[in-house]
Formats: structure tokens, C-alpha cells, sequence
């Protein structure tokens, strides 16, 4: 499991620092990752859109959801479920 962030790898250390990540937290500076999976900035969003993706070891994606707004994510359960039907 890998969170994706869309600053510098200065920005994510800084980050990390006072919001520790049980898992890997990557930098996509130039967007590549978000770009790739339709996860885009939007003005009525207030900034990044959240967004959860599960790929399988083929780089088959299995589950997706994409909020609109921040307070949009997939539910633990929901992930959780998903990951249990692999």
C-alpha cells in the first residue's frame, strides 16, 4: 500500500514528519500518477480531488472511487471488502 501526494519529495518529508504514514507516502510533482488515473485539481473541489485505487501484482485495477470533494473517500470497510474479494 502507497499513498500518492502531489508536492515535492520536499513537501512529503515535511509532511510525514508531524503526520506519520503506517505505509509509503510518494511524491508526483509533475502529476504523472494523478494524471494517469483521472485524479485532477478542481476549483468547486478546494484542491485535489480524493481518490483510492486498488491494483493487483497484473496492474489490473480492482477498485476505484474518486470524490469529488475532500470529504468524499472510499470507506475502510469498503477498501477492506475489496481487498478481501482478491
Amino acid at each position: 500500500m502507497v499513498t500518492v501526494a502531489p508536492d515535492t519529495a520536499e513537501g512529503v518529508a515535511k509532511f510525514t514528519r508531524t503526520n506519520p504514514y503506517p505505509f509509503p507516502l510518494l511524491a508526483d510533482v509533475d502529476h504523472t500518477v494523478f494524471d494517469a488515473y483521472d485524479v485532477t485539481n478542481t476549483l468547486m473541489s478546494l484542491g485535489q480531488r480524493p481518490a483510492v485505487f486498488i491494483v493487483d501484482a497484473e496492474g489490473i485495477v480492482r477498485f476505484d472511487a474518486i470524490g469529488t470533494q475532500q470529504w468524499q473517500i472510499a470507506s475502510n470497510d469498503d477498501v477492506i471488502s475489496a481487498l478481501g474479494r482478491l
